[in-house]
Parts: C-alpha cells; structure tokens; sequence
C-alpha cells in the first residue's frame, strides 16, 4: 500500500522548468533535497536517487523497513505567488515477491517513518499536512 503525506508551501520551485527536466513537471529536486536532510537529521537513513518523469524518487530506511519516497508536486497556479502549491510525497514499503505474492509486510499510515515525515513538514511549517491511506 502506498501512504500519500500532502503539504502546501512555496519555499520550493514550482515555476522555473529546468534544462536537465525529463517534462514540465520534473519539480523537486530542491524539495527531495530539504526532505531527505531533515528525515536524517531525524535518525531516517535517507538518499534522493533521481529525476522521474512524475517528480523525484528517493530512497529511505527507518524502523527496519525500506522505502521508495517519491515526490511529486501540484502547483496552485497563482500569478502572485508561482512557487505555492501542494507537495505530494508517496511512501511505498519495499517487499520480497513472495511477500507480495502472499499479501505480507504491507506498509500502512501507522508506521513509524510516516510520523517522521509529518513532523518535518510540520515541523517546517508547512500548511495543510495531511496523511492518506
């Protein structure tokens, strides 16, 4: 199961395409930067792997669980503020075939890496954060 965290801010680009994007939509390098900083700076073992054509893909490990944290973003489109939208990060846990196979080690909203990353949105101010299952 894949955990969806939302956050609304403008302290990352959302208006300026780079020339290494993959498409228009290629936003948060600098957001996947912050996130995984503040998770290690929390005790989460955490790396950005690379551009996707969706956003940004990284990498976490916390409670003995592994993650591919994905990042992508929705920006408000608002003239007067181009950097504010919502940021979507995805937590999916990493599972044996056989566990997928079996329906086992599923990952939900309770575990424990989906509190740190609330608390660092949170903890950074961010509006409207919010877990959905």
């Amino acid at each position: 199961m894949t955990v969806h965290i939302t956050c609304k801010t403008d302290r990352f680009n959302l208006s300026v395409v780079g020339p290494d994007f993959i498409n228009d939509c290629c936003f948060g390098e600098d957001f996947s930067n912050w996130l995984v900083s503040a998770l290690s700076d929390g005790g989460v073992k955490a790396d950005v792997i690379c551009m996707e054509d969706y956003g940004w893909a990284n990498h976490a490990e916390y409670a003995g669980n592994s993650y591919l944290m994905s990042v992508a973003s929705t920006p408000d489109e608002d003239p007067a503020r181009p950097n504010f939208g919502e940021w979507h990060v995805l937590l999916e846990r990493n599972r044996t075939f056989m566990q997928k196979l079996l329906g086992q080690n599923k990952g939900s909203s309770s575990d424990p890496i989906v509190g740190k990353v609330v608390g660092a949105l949170q903890g950074a101010g961010f509006a409207d954060v919010r877990v959905e299952p």
